[in-house]
């Protein structure tokens, strides 16, 4: 398009951008929105108890939601303790219950536990060891 100003010919463009940088940028703000809401979903769980499988693996008793990812997300060992973070990820649409539901995550050290606190990540406290498999973890003696 051109148009005369000043007795010059002055030529104005119209810049478009190309088709596919709309879809990049709605791709790369629908990739953050759901790194921001499973970020937000994404809660250290409080550990009940800790089992012992062997000298190297633990199975550790937490609680979330129907459904939810639970894991152990960070462990960190000293020669004093084990520090032990696990995280559940639950979501779920309408109204639900107070509910919760056991799981138990597994956790692999480098070294053998031995006489090592076990502490829970999330709240800095010893995590108590169980006796028994769920239901019944802190019977003197196993059904």
């Amino acid at each position: 398009m051109a148009t005369i100003s000043d007795g010059k010919l002055a030529m104005r463009t119209r810049v478009r951008a190309h088709p596919w940088l709309s879809l990049l940028i709605a791709g790369v703000l629908v990739v953050a929105v759901a790194f921001i809401a499973y970020s937000s979903l994404d809660r250290p769980s409080w550990i009940h108890y800790y089992r012992l499988v062997d000298d190297h693996t633990l199975l550790l008793g937490t609680e979330s939601g129907p459904g939810a990812n639970v894991r152990v997300t960070n462990v960190s060992e000293t020669p004093q303790a084990v520090t032990i973070t696990v995280s559940s990820f639950f979501f779920q649409l309408g109204p639900s219950t107070d509910e919760g539901y056991d799981y138990e995550s597994e956790a692999k050290l480098v070294d053998p536990l031995g006489t090592r606190f076990v502490i829970d990540g999330s709240s800095g406290l010893p995590v108590k060891r169980a006796n028994c498999a769920p239901p019944s973890v802190f019977a003197p003696v196993c059904p």
